[in-house]
């Protein structure tokens, strides 16, 4: 029982890939980002717009009368983005 809390021998161990274990690539090499796929973007924002819809249609309160034609234009413009990004989505070929 006294062993259970040593690491045991690197001959032991399995053989696997890490980051440690990798060779450090060359001065000229650069790594590249993964990129998001367009539909998985165009999904991410289809989320957050579907939610900012949802917090402004619950009630949003304002002190002057100006603001409140801010806001309102906040959520026509929400509403069309939606809509943007729903057709969007629904093409085909997209990438």
């Amino acid at each position: 029982m006294a062993n259970k809390f040593w690491p045991c021998p690197i001959d032991e161990l399995p053989d696997r890939r890490s980051l440690i274990s990798e060779p450090v690539p060359p001065e000229n090499v650069i790594t590249l980002r993964k990129t998001r796929s367009l539909h998985a973007v165009l999904c991410e924002a289809l989320i957050d717009v579907q939610a900012l819809l949802a917090r402004l249609e619950a009630g949003v309160q304002v002190q002057h009368n100006a603001q409140r034609e801010v806001v309102r234009a906040l959520y026509v413009a929400s509403r069309n983005q939606a809509k943007a990004l729903i057709a969007t989505l629904e093409c085909k070929g997209l990438e």
